[in-house]
């Protein structure tokens, strides 16, 4: 067990300028406007060689506060990590940066995180009963294990000593972490790449030490270390399943489930662009696919294969692997595709 969560505390989703709560359950921000999050965050199994500074959740019995006193049964910890920042460029990077243990963490393409287990559902005000921490939307490409990758004249940061994190301050909205390992002090950036799957991390330190990134070739710097952080497809995530209990497909559901689904933080319904194509004004009219000489209709077949199997076919000027594939009832399929195709014509 690791990583104990036992207090729920405020999860505030800033953007540099406005700082505004947001309440919606799939938040995303944009390259231009990056969302910060700091809250529980999940943990998509990270090596626990890499939580050498958190303490550990520990399995206890379950209490009844009715009665006073302890019942029957155990409560086991929930995993997740508690002092986590994760940042979100809209579909372009997701990250998260422990304060801990002063490390990038893991990174992902396509979405961010599923607030509803911790927030609730806002339709019903009511939240999870038990699991807390929220859960990942989009590819994993990226994550961390045993000692820290980043060295200082051929030393992790790990062996420096206690890692303390300093705090962090805005670059044109792009977080720069500020911590120290022993007594020396770092700085580290994460942002997006025009790479696939991957991300652009920068480590700075005062003097002339030699940094470097151990595993790539190349990743080394006097003071000052940019490098690639490229990785594959490790894990598709979904986010948190609804039980819709959804009778009949119609389009009135479709709606609903549109943005239930946090749809609408990448496809508008108005012909507009967004991180992703548009499915106003789709059905019924042609597509440029990528590795295609002639562009395809967008029938029904067409909309389906889009939403069950997102990266079949890559529309032009959008990259691959931003969307996830949602697993999903067909009859919740079903009702997506009408919906769709209602906003054939303009109103």
């Amino acid at each position: 067990m690791r990583k104990s969560l036992l207090l729920l505390c405020l999860s505030l989703p800033l953007h540099a300028e406005d700082r505004l709560i947001t309440y919606e359950n799939r938040p995303m921000g944009s390259v231009e406007k990056p969302l910060l999050l700091r809250s529980y965050l999940p943990d998509p199994d990270i090596d626990d060689a890499v939580f050498s500074q958190h303490d550990v959740g520990h399995t206890v019995s379950k209490y009844n506060p009715e009665k006073g006193s302890d019942v029957k049964g155990e409560v086991v910890p929930m995993a997740g990590i508690a002092a986590g920042i994760g940042v979100n460029f809209g579909p372009a990077l997701s990250y998260v940066f422990d304060t801990t243990e002063c490390r990038l963490m893991y990174t992902w393409q396509g979405g961010f995180v599923d607030m509803t287990p911790y927030w609730g559902d806002k339709a019903k005000g009511s939240r999870v009963s038990f699991g807390y921490v929220p859960q990942l939307v989009g590819t994993l490409f990226w994550k961390t294990s045993g000692k820290d990758p980043i060295e200082l004249n051929g030393k992790s940061l790990s062996d420096l000593g206690t890692r303390v994190y300093t705090g962090y301050q805005l670059v044109k909205g792009v977080p720069t972490y500020a911590f120290k390992a022993g007594e020396t002090p770092f700085t580290l950036t994460v942002s997006p790449s025009t790479t696939p799957l991957a991300c652009t991390v920068t480590v700075t330190t005062p003097g002339d030490g030699t940094l470097s990134w151990k595993g790539i070739n190349g990743a080394t710097g006097k003071g000052k270390m940019t490098l690639t952080l490229a990785g594959s497809d490790i894990g598709k995530f979904e986010g948190y399943k609804p039980v819709n209990n959804i009778a009949k497909a119609t389009a009135e559901v479709g709606e609903k489930l549109f943005l239930q689904y946090g749809c609408s933080a990448c496809h508008s319904v108005d012909g507009s662009k967004n991180h992703g194509p548009s499915v106003g004004l789709l059905f019924g009219h042609e597509v440029e696919i990528e590795g295609l000489d002639k562009p395809i209709l967008a029938d029904h077949e067409y909309i389906l294969e889009s939403i069950k199997t997102p990266n079949a076919k890559v529309v032009k000027g959008y990259p691959p692997n931003y969307m996830p594939p949602f697993g999903l009832p067909d009859v919740e399929y079903d009702s997506l595709v009408l919906y769709i195709e209602s906003l054939a014509k303009p109103e």
